[in-house]
């Protein structure tokens, strides 16, 4: 083959390649992008439903009243107008509770162009994973119940957590028993990084507000949980001088531990972290929960007009009492239809800026305003104790004070 022939060759045949191969990448750039593109375009231009999805356990979680609190602001919601004269609309998908299945999920509502946020998930493991995939998908997504401070420290720009953090209730928890003059505290937490989070916050708090931590062990979350599962170590703890317990541990097998506890004798107070705060407690743990005391997002009879006013509400609609997830599952969906109309657009991006640089939002559970991160400014702990099998209100811990807040009427237009 001569030069001339070789140039020929690899000129326009070679450019042609490069050229195609250069599309093909380019395509391949594009198309995460191209379904964040499309959602901004449908908000702009549909008529119909403003979808909201709604990914938690259904069928695991029933106990817990979460979708009443999601169907009552629902109604609310479209009873005013809904979002720009358009009914809102929240479609349910069932996360298993499980990674898999959440991803899953998550990738179901990433490909429907209608929906324009998530509210999700009920784990903290499930919500970090799926997180990721609602960005690249440009949705907004609010997590009601994630407390791992992770979810928050990956940069997202549409990320916004509704409650505290694992840190924050270990900090708060710390107070707490500051307050109450319990000076020398035993910890007990589940290795997971919620346990870890908060019995390692607690105990550097601690440290700052004269209570020594005066024990610490752990329990492995694969083990079967029983009285045996905890006995060493509670044997060892009844000749400790001690003045309360700090357990840092998920239902059921934190309610094992209390029963145990008291069956062999160990009187102390004991105090429980947010994932204590179910039905499941008195459930496991019987006549030996009484007087635990457990730190929640919300209790019904906190004061406040927005939660009384809820409170009623919900007795009328439904015929029981608000749990923490009725609260929670509320105010998730209020605050996303306060954004919509505060930026008067239904493009993921817009309801995100009016979430982050909008004036605070006044819910039931919280005073909704995010930094920079994602994470609410300030959320205090609301404090119950187990009372003849159910939880009363005992204490709403003071956190840093917020700036002057807009009430839900008052922060629409």
């Amino acid at each position: 083959m001569s030069t001339a022939d070789r140039r020929d060759g690899d000129g326009p045949g070679r450019r042609a390649a490069l050229l195609s191969l250069a599309l093909i990448v380019a395509v391949a750039c594009v198309r995460p992008r191209e379904p964040a593109r499309q959602r901004a375009e449908e908000a702009r231009t549909g008529k119909g439903d403003v979808v909201i999805a709604a990914a938690w356990p259904w069928q695991l979680r029933k106990e817990i009243r979460y979708g009443e609190g999601l169907q009552l602001a629902l109604e609310e919601v479209n009873a005013g107008g809904g979002i720009a004269g358009r009914p809102l609309r929240v479609a349910r998908y069932d996360d298993g509770e499980s990674v898999e299945a959440g991803s899953l999920v998550a990738q179901q509502i990433a490909s429907d162009p209608h929906v324009v946020a998530v509210v999700g998930h009920l784990q903290s493991y499930v919500t970090v994973q799926a997180a990721n995939v609602y960005d690249q998908a440009g949705l907004v997504l609010v997590a009601p119940t994630a407390t791992d401070p992770e979810l928050t420290e990956r940069g997202y720009k549409r990320v916004f957590r509704a409650t505290f953090t694992d840190k924050s209730v270990g900090r708060q928890l710390a107070g707490f028993a500051a307050e109450r003059g319990l000076r020398k505290v035993a910890i007990y937490y589940i290795r997971s990084t919620y346990g870890r989070n908060v019995a390692n916050a607690f105990e550097a708090r601690a440290a700052k507000v004269g209570v020594t931590v005066c024990a610490r062990s752990s329990y492995d979350p694969s083990e079967q949980a029983s009285e045996r599962t905890f006995e060493s170590t509670l044997l060892e703890w009844k000749t400790t001088d001690m003045d309360a317990i700090v357990l840092a541990g998920e239902v059921p097998s934190a309610a094992i531990f209390v029963a145990q506890a008291r069956h062999l004798g160990i009187t102390v107070p004991i105090i429980g972290g947010d994932a204590m705060s179910s039905p499941g407690l008195m459930a496991v743990a019987g006549p030996a929960a009484e007087g635990v005391m457990v730190a929640s997002f919300f209790h019904p009879d906190a004061p406040g007009p927005e939660r009384a006013r809820f409170d009623a509400s919900f007795r009328k609609r439904f015929g029981v009492a608000p749990d923490a997830g009725s609260a929670l599952g509320y105010d998730c969906v209020q605050l996303l239809a306060a954004a919509m109309r505060r930026s008067q657009s239904l493009a993921p991006d817009d309801i995100a800026e009016a979430l982050s640089g909008g004036p605070p939002w006044k819910g039931v559970t919280a005073t909704f305003a995010f930094d920079e991160h994602g994470d609410l400014l300030r959320k205090p702990v609301v404090m119950s104790v187990v009372r003849k099998g159910r939880f009363e209100l005992l204490a709403e811990l003071d956190p840093p004070a917020a700036a002057p807040t807009l009430t839900a009427a008052a922060a629409v237009p």
